[in-house]
């Protein structure tokens, strides 16, 4: 049975940006199922624009990842497997490293900045976790704000970018039917792990935690996505 996705009419102001934000935030919340059909009509009632920022929306989706057109056949939602996402991890891991090697060049009142941002982020979110407010938490994203903020101390705007694209497939931790409380505990005390790490500024032990830190996600998501029909 297809299913229909109620999407709001857009403001007309900046238009093309406002579609391609609007269809990208419904991809990446799974609002759209994987493998789903969208039809360049069918959105372009929906949104009230004409097709063309619908058209071009899409093609920015697919450069991301997000979607992919088969020809003569249509636009469709890209689904996530266990193999993505241990591409995934790897890209992860190889910038996280980056921003490793370069934090013994980093100037110290930056460096202390850095942390001083990281570790709200985590105060904050712990606030959600102890009054079990476990769906703000995911709404909220806090796991990608805090691992964009370490990225920010390797002060490379590519780099930042390529992340970001990369963790596109966070959609995953949007399904708290996926995500148990309990896995959010443990990313909560792992971040908190890299923060102390990074403090102590030794740079084989900071390589460690984030290491662990990783692999754990990795496993828990290839777990996911194994009891979730091999996609996601």
């Amino acid at each position: 049975m297809k299913q229909t996705v109620e999407l709001p009419k857009i403001d007309t102001t900046n238009l093309w940006d406002k579609t391609y934000a609007l269809l990208k935030e419904n991809i990446i919340r799974r609002k759209f199922n994987p493998n789903q059909k969208l039809s360049i009509p069918e959105l372009s009632v929906q949104l009230g624009v004409s097709r063309t920022p619908v058209r071009d929306a899409l093609n920015r989706l697919e450069m991301e990842g997000l979607v992919k057109t088969v020809s003569k056949v249509g636009t469709f939602v890209v689904a996530i497997t266990a193999h993505d996402v241990l591409n995934i991890m790897d890209t992860r891991l190889m910038l996280e490293y980056w921003v490793v090697e370069k934090l013994a060049g980093l100037d110290r009142d930056r460096l202390k900045q850095g942390l001083s941002r990281m570790e709200n982020i985590l105060n904050r979110s712990l606030e959600k976790v102890e009054n079990n407010e476990f769906d703000e938490y995911l709404k909220e994203d806090y796991n990608l704000q805090f691992h964009i903020e370490f990225m920010e101390l390797g002060q490379n705007k590519n780099n930042i970018e390529m992340y970001l694209r990369t963790m596109n497939y966070r959609y995953i931790t949007y399904k708290s039917s996926i995500v148990s409380n309990e896995m959010v505990e443990v990313a909560q005390k792992q971040h908190r792990e890299i923060v102390e790490s990074i403090r102590r500024g030794e740079t084989q032990d900071i390589k460690r935690v984030i290491h662990l830190h990783l692999e754990d996600s990795k496993e828990r998501l290839l777990k996911a996505i194994e009891q979730n029909s091999g996609v996601v």
